[in-house]
């Protein structure tokens, strides 16, 4: 089986109050992103996918790492590092997904039914 393998990195993010690597309490603080990891099977069309809220890994950041969130034209890199790891994360599992699908017991119509 060949699979494609795509993320994308949507605009919902979750904004709160955070504790930084360096203990400081900043607001509005970027802290997850809704994310799509997707996975298809190129031979069969055949998808799974997940799209939960990515947590960001706030532990090395300091209070000088913070951007206003009005001033931000896009996520910062080393958040879309983190999203992109947690993408590649998640293509084994995916892949495992769509080999259980084809393996899997199908329903169908008995060959007596007058459906069929």
């Amino acid at each position: 089986m060949a699979y494609q393998h795509d993320l994308t990195i949507t605009d919902r993010i979750r904004v709160g109050t955070e504790t930084l690597g360096d203990g400081r309490v900043q607001k509005k603080y970027k802290s997850a992103v809704v994310c799509i990891a997707k996975c298809t099977d190129t031979d069969t069309g055949e998808v799974a996918s997940t799209d939960p809220w990515v947590s960001l890994d706030l532990s090395s950041l300091t209070a000088a790492d913070y951007v206003a969130l009005d001033a931000l034209t896009g996520l910062p890199q080393r958040a879309i590092d983190q999203l992109t790891a947690w993408g590649q994360e998640q293509q084994a599992g995916l892949e495992a997904q769509l080999q259980a699908r084809a393996s899997a017991p199908k329903e169908q119509t008995a060959p007596w039914s007058s459906a069929a």
